[in-house]
């Protein structure tokens, strides 16, 4: 019984079990937002072309990462199928521009 006379609505046994699985699954949680930090991939300094020719550089790489997290863009996309509205659809673009380098590839080797 509990001081003031009142027997605990719940066991120990079943406030104990509560806490431990808190503590198991907060710690597995830390555990992995560390792994997820600590592997994450690196950031180019760079990205030149074949010629040399400087694209973009890290910092570039890391404006564009912020204003992706600053307008959650991560949420959307082709999955929903509204991403466009939200941000620019870079799927689109990739697949347009490898359609036009293929025609361009089979036009070079006289496949056209």
């Amino acid at each position: 019984m509990a001081e003031n006379g009142k027997s605990m609505v719940i066991s120990t046994k079943w406030l104990g079990a509560a806490i431990l699985t808190f503590v198991i699954g907060f710690s597995i949680l830390g555990f992995l937002a560390y792994r997820v930090y600590d592997e994450s991939p690196p950031i180019p300094t760079e990205v030149v072309s074949q010629d040399g020719k400087i694209l973009f550089s890290g910092a570039d790489i890391m404006t564009g990462q912020h204003i992706f997290q600053k307008y959650g863009l991560m949420q959307y996309g082709t999955i929903f199928g509204h991403g466009a509205y939200l941000g620019p659809d870079f799927t689109a673009q990739y697949l347009h521009r490898a359609a036009l380098l293929m025609v361009d590839f089979h036009r070079q080797a006289g496949r056209s």
